[in-house]
């Protein structure tokens, strides 16, 4: 896995900046639809070309969701996957599972940055969507947006996640783009919901036996 100091610094940087705003009271829950009829939902639209909203209302997001969930069960007992996906190409460019025995930032989400691409390459962050299996946490989605990706999809969200005792801080992911004055990105949550939900019951049960 390559990690660059850099790229490390910035994430970090941002996720710093955007937990120090004052979360908002009020979030909106995105609505869940059928992959058919599910629409991208973003805070400012108008941020988002209107070639590249068409590419993203295409994408087959229970494809990709199901990608994520391979590098889920990759740790049982902790499955957030997530992958890195090109909105033009359909190619998967970076994959990710949670790597916490090594460095405890490294969720899912951080991991699949940290093997896309390098910037100074040619990689446009601008044509990529990150999937996931839960909700991102505030500091992968300070990281997402310092990417500028305009496309962010989750299975599992917060809420449920508490319930199955994992201590994610009570903060939205929309809550977090809300607060960006960097940029927004488009968030669609409740993909293969059902799917993710058993991942971490299952997960709840078998850390339930180690405790």
């Amino acid at each position: 896995m390559k990690n660059t100091i850099s790229r490390r610094a910035v994430l970090l940087s941002g996720a710093a900046t955007l937990l120090a705003a004052n979360a908002k009271a009020n979030v909106t829950e995105v609505s869940k639809a059928s992959t058919a009829s599910k629409k991208t939902e973003t805070s400012e639209t108008s941020e988002i070309s209107a070639s590249i909203k068409k590419l993203l209302d295409n994408l087959d997001h229970e494809k990709f969701m199901r990608l994520a969930i391979e590098q889920a069960h990759k740790v049982p007992a902790c499955p957030f996957g997530a992958v890195v996906v090109n909105i033009k190409t359909g190619k998967v460019v970076g994959e990710g599972w949670v790597r916490a025995e090594k460095n405890p930032i490294w969720h899912g989400e951080m991991t699949a940055i940290y093997n896309c691409p390098d910037s100074d390459k040619g990689f446009d962050w601008s044509e990529v969507a990150l999937y996931t299996t839960g909700e991102s946490c505030p500091m992968c989605q300070s990281a997402i947006i310092w990417t500028k990706m305009p496309l962010v999809v989750y299975g599992s969200s917060i809420p449920f996640l508490q319930t199955c005792d994992f201590g994610q801080i009570d903060i939205r992911a929309q809550t977090v783009i809300d607060a960006s004055r960097y940029g927004k990105c488009a968030i669609i949550g409740g993909v293969l919901e059902a799917e993710c939900n058993e991942l971490f019951k299952k997960a709840k049960a078998l850390n339930s036996k180690k405790s």
